[in-house]
């Protein structure tokens, strides 16, 4: 009898610890999943906080450019909007930002609609200006013709390829995976990879000197280019103006900019082209501007957010975003084996 009662009593205690060990483990459950959902919805508050955050810097950079040109007949560096490394204290976090003149790059838009030369053995002149822009920032000269014959094509809502190296639909149709040139305006820079003949190593190398903008005009502004993108001087005023020279007019610029086109053509290094040269490149150069980016990181805690945003300046000064964009912290690098 009494090792029955022994017998219950051990089996008793062993439901009970099953039942302690159950319990706990419930509750460890419970407890971490607790702490998850803690935590997820700390992360959205934070996220949600950046995002906001994000918005704010966009108004303030509208405000800038507007403020900065209100009184001013040309776009320059020495303006507020310019400030580089911008930063804003934030409660639990910071605000870094630029603004970067769109006009101080080479739109690939404007390819769009560019009708070919009655000299078919002649090229249009935007196209030999992105020709020579490719091989001075490190194409050859057989890869540089092959990509902005294909860039011309690649905008051109003609379906006739009328270039002696730009790419049809066929040969599009090649590639792995197929894809089709969309005949129409590139929606940003980074499409350029998609183009025939664009390497990950051209990408790379071209990539400061170019844009997309919603627009087919092609304007310079001289007051905002830097030193690194003096080869938008030598693909303007090509074949005539050197690299070197290209970069000393720009390191010897006006604290305040020049005032006007004309005033750039007076300089030396420009005055002795020829009058045909500096004729042809006037037409493409600019003291104003009327496209900027704002290029934000937020940082809110454990949260971080970039936005890309394209601002257009209309002819009352008023500042309207055209687009933007989210993402990481840096943009992904090209992969060099995807070709």
């Amino acid at each position: 009898m009494r090792q029955s009662r022994a017998r219950q009593q051990g089996v008793a205690l062993i439901v009970a610890l099953l039942l302690l060990a159950m319990m706990t483990l419930l509750a460890v459950q419970m407890t971490d999943r607790l702490q998850l959902n803690f935590y997820r919805v700390e992360n959205q508050v934070f996220n949600q906080q950046a995002y906001w955050y994000s918005q704010g810097m966009e108004q303030l950079a509208k405000v800038a450019i507007e403020q900065s040109l209100a009184d001013s007949d040309t776009v320059n560096l020495s303006q507020v909007w310019a400030t580089e490394g911008q930063s804003y204290p934030l409660d639990n976090g910071e605000v870094q930002g630029n603004i970067y003149d769109l006009q101080a790059c080479y739109n690939l838009n404007a390819l769009s609609g560019q009708a070919p030369e009655q000299d078919r053995s002649q090229k249009p002149f935007r196209v030999r200006f992105l020709q020579a822009l490719l091989e001075e920032a490190g194409a050859e000269s057989y890869e540089a013709e092959v990509a902005a014959d294909s860039v011309w094509e690649y905008v051109d809502p003609d379906e006739a390829v009328y270039s002696a190296y730009g790419a049809g639909d066929s040969s599009y149709e090649g590639f792995s995976p197929a894809y089709l040139p969309p005949r129409n305006l590139m929606a940003d820079v980074t499409e350029f990879r998609a183009v025939n003949g664009v390497s990950a190593t051209m990408y790379q190398q071209a990539r400061p000197l170019l844009c997309a903008l919603p627009s087919t005009d092609l304007l310079i502004n001289v007051n905002t280019i830097q030193p690194a993108q003096a080869a938008l001087l030598v693909g303007v005023f090509s074949p005539e103006l050197s690299l070197e020279d290209a970069r000393q007019l720009i390191e010897n610029r006006p604290y305040d900019g020049w005032q006007d086109v004309d005033a750039f053509l007076a300089e030396g290094a420009v005055n002795r082209l020829t009058e045909a040269a500096r004729k042809q490149a006037k037409s493409y150069l600019a003291v104003k501007s009327d496209f900027f980016e704002l290029d934000a990181e937020v940082t809110v805690d454990r949260a971080r957010l970039r936005i890309l945003a394209l601002l257009k300046r209309d002819g009352e000064n008023k500042v309207t975003v055209v687009r933007r964009r989210y993402g990481g912290m840096s943009e992904r690098v090209s992969d060099d084996k995807a070709e």
